[in-house]
């Protein structure tokens, strides 16, 4: 893991977030897992979440983590190219993760963003890789460092699942096509079932 370039860090342990790949393929789902645990106190559970560069919450990354006495790890939502293309990343362009810990299960209750690690998309938009954050703001005071999930973050706010289940890597040419398709099938549908109806009723 290389160093990253200087963002708004959340996460008060940045590089401490590993992601297995750390590099590689953007349809791929990577594994991660911490250097070490939550802090006391904020040993409820744990969860990932992505910010912007500029330190704004976007959404839950990940299943929930239990047993943070000591390093933890688990799953995405999804492929990279998935979650990115959730946050709209741009090629070329960074997002961080971060391990937010909580006080109560199910990433609820009080919590602190923990361990962090940026993720760059490549600049031909098919590849990923991992670098740490910059130390300038390690101390955690910028973003969602700290906080309630009741009010704040929503605990229930993850991508989508269609999304989530994309591994296609499909760009946004690509899929306005699709939705553009199946709104011509949905319209196309709907006149095949007023004519039915209309010679139904011509018969009676």
């Amino acid at each position: 893991m290389t160093a990253g370039p200087a963002l708004a860090d959340v996460g008060s342990q940045p590089g401490n977030l590993i992601l297995r790949p750390a590099s590689g393929a953007a349809n791929l789902t990577p594994t991660w897992s911490t250097t070490d645990g939550c802090p006391a106190g904020y040993r409820g559970s744990a969860v990932i979440s992505m910010f912007t560069s500029r330190g704004k919450f976007l959404s839950l990354i990940s299943s929930t983590a239990y047993d943070l006495t000591k390093a933890f790890g688990g799953t995405l939502d999804g492929s990279m190219a998935a979650i990115l293309r959730f946050a709209q990343v741009k090629a070329g362009g960074t997002l961080e993760f971060a391990v937010g810990c909580y006080t109560q299960v199910g990433g609820t209750g009080h919590y602190k963003y923990i361990q962090s690690t940026i993720v760059t998309l490549s600049s031909s938009g098919t590849s990923y890789k991992t670098s740490s954050p910059s130390a300038s703001s390690s101390t955690g005071q910028q973003g969602y460092t700290s906080g309630s999930a009741s009010s704040g973050q929503q605990t229930t706010n993850h991508i989508p699942g269609a999304l989530a289940s994309d591994t296609s890597g499909m760009g946004s040419t690509g899929e306005a096509a699709l939705i553009a398709g199946l709104c011509v099938l949905a319209i196309a549908a709907g006149a095949l079932v007023w004519h039915r109806r209309r010679d139904r009723s011509r018969l009676m």
